[in-house]
């Protein structure tokens, strides 16, 4: 196993020599999983897992003012994440991302919690990509799974498929990805191109660009929609929670891969919401905002229904593949964990086509689980009473919320990681250093700034207030986010105390096998 040596001096002319091992996981994942990820892999991963068209009707509904905040969280925090995240990968290019650069940069119990905080909502955020298929089919079809119970079932379906999808070699559920990503972005095209056609065929905008007025993010109408706009940029460092299968060994070529899939991911992502938006905004204006199916609707009503089937068929293929790349991104966490033996060890096993089964079906069972109880066991209960066919959109917003707030703080790991690498690692960063540190200090403080602005914001107000307001909202969220939280913590203090015996049991082996050998 490959070592760090320190030398410290502790007083003049005395030397101590420290050993800091690396982690199992840094070689174990190069040596056993296939390094099959090209920068194009890279990109469509980017893309899949940040561009949620969903996020568009909720800008829509600020009018122009909601362009103006996908640029502000674009150049406040999309921009920050990406530098922070290509600095920090290149510098420290192994598996589990924001995980690996903690233990490098805090050490072993920081890592963990760190771990933990960039797991955990995971099995939410799959729940709620699947979710979005069953609101996107009652909307071709209202009385299609009405029932709370169908929609549970539905889920279930999704969920479980998703988990069979992750169990394939990597190298195909990518050629899959890659697909996904084109249809994603052609629903994007479409979207705009709408809004195009209706300036083109003499229809009068839907939103007054030309009143400088209207493109004010900051008035009390708008504000409350910069934490779900800002946040929707979030999942930069997922990719690289793969970072140990990147095609070539070479670390150079690893560093073109990091660097180019970042930068081209940034743009692309920053366009699309930009054109699906202002494509709604043309069409329909703020009239539309909150309503996922509008967008179907802006496409429908400038380009026809062929071209609105095929944006339906877009959007619902690109939702059931992300709940399969969420399912197998997490789930690289769990598995760098496992072999590290911060968790079980069986999380860390690898199936035949080298990837971690067991790790996808503890989140499957958990995503499952979550399903189960808000669709089946709660409507049961009457404890939330809803209208039937509103529950899965009301556990959409509500379990992307709760996911958003939990993400969002172990992003904001990102830029004090990248903190400390300038502070406590100079030396390192110096050998693969970016960008001038200037640059890297600004966007640690400006992404840490309006990340956690962001956070109080997203906590306050709903991300679809017809619905779900305000007062319902704020405890709604915090209450799923806490509860799983602390669902998560607990599950953790068993983990690890499992881990803890599987090396106890280990080195008890170990040392009966030695005590048994002829001397």
């Amino acid at each position: 196993m490959e070592v760090i040596l320190k030398v410290i001096n502790t007083d003049p002319g005395v030397s101590q020599l420290l050993v800091e091992p690396s982690l199992p996981s840094e070689e174990y994942i190069e040596r056993a999983c296939p390094g099959t990820l090209r920068r194009g892999d890279m990109v469509a991963l980017f893309v899949v897992i940040l561009f949620f068209i969903t996020n568009v009707p909720s800008a829509v509904a600020g009018g122009a003012a909601g362009l103006a905040l996908w640029l502000i969280g674009g150049i406040g925090f999309l921009l920050p994440c990406a530098i922070a995240t290509a600095q920090l990968s290149v510098v420290y290019p192994y598996e589990g991302s924001v995980y690996i650069w903690t233990y490098k940069i805090f050490g072993s119990s920081m890592s963990f919690f760190v771990g933990f905080c960039a797991w955990v909502p995971g099995p939410l955020i799959i729940l709620a990509t699947a979710d979005l298929v069953v609101t996107y089919l009652q909307g071709i079809n209202p009385g299609w799974l009405v029932a709370p119970w169908q929609q549970g079932v539905a889920l279930l379906v999704i969920i479980l498929s998703s988990y069979i999808l992750s169990l394939r070699r990597q190298r195909m559920i990518q050629y899959i990805v890659n697909v996904v990503c084109i249809l994603s972005l052609l629903a994007a095209v479409l979207v705009c191109l709408a809004g195009v056609v209706w300036l083109l065929t003499n229809h009068a905008s839907a939103t007054d660009f030309s009143q400088l007025l209207n493109w004010n993010p900051f008035t009390a109408t708008n504000v409350p929609l910069f934490g779900v706009i800002t946040l929707g940029y979030l999942g930069v460092n997922l990719p690289l929670n793969m970072g140990g299968e990147l095609a070539g060994s070479d670390r150079q070529v690893k560093k073109r891969i990091i660097t180019g899939h970042l930068l081209w991911g940034t743009v692309i992502v920053l366009l699309a919401y930009l054109l699906a938006t202002f494509g709604v905004l043309v069409v329909q204006g703020s009239s539309a905002g909150y309503a996922l199916f509008d967008l179907v609707t802006t496409v429908k009503m400038a380009l026809g229904p062929i071209a609105a089937v095929v944006v339906t068929v877009c959007i619902i293929c690109t939702f059931l593949f992300a709940t399969a790349v969420y399912n197998f991104i997490f789930a690289r966490f769990l598995l760098v964990g496992g072999v590290d033996q911060r968790i079980p060890s069986g999380m860390g096993r690898l199936n035949a086509n080298r990837v971690p089964g067991r790790a996808l079906l503890f989140q499957t069972c958990l995503a499952c689980l979550l399903a189960i109880i808000l669709f089946i066991v709660l409507p049961l209960t009457a404890i939330f009473p809803v209208q039937a066919t509103k529950l899965a959109t009301e556990v959409y917003y509500v379990g992307i919320g709760a996911a958003t707030v939990l993400w969002a703080f172990a992003t904001l790991f990102l830029f004090l990681n990248l903190f400390g690498l300038m502070f406590r690692h100079g030396e390192q960063l110096r050998k693969h250093r970016l960008f001038p540190l200037p640059v890297l200090f600004l966007s640690a403080l400006l992404g840490l700034v309006l990340g956690g602005l962001a956070i109080v914001d997203t906590v306050l107000n709903s991300y679809y207030p017809p619905l779900l307001p305000n007062n319902m909202w704020w405890y709604l969220v915090l209450l799923l986010a806490g509860v799983f939280m602390i669902i998560g913590i607990i599950g953790c203090v068993f983990a690890r105390s499992e881990a803890h015996w599987e090396s106890l049991k280990d080195a008890q082996a170990f040392s009966s096998a030695e005590a048994s050998r002829p001397h």
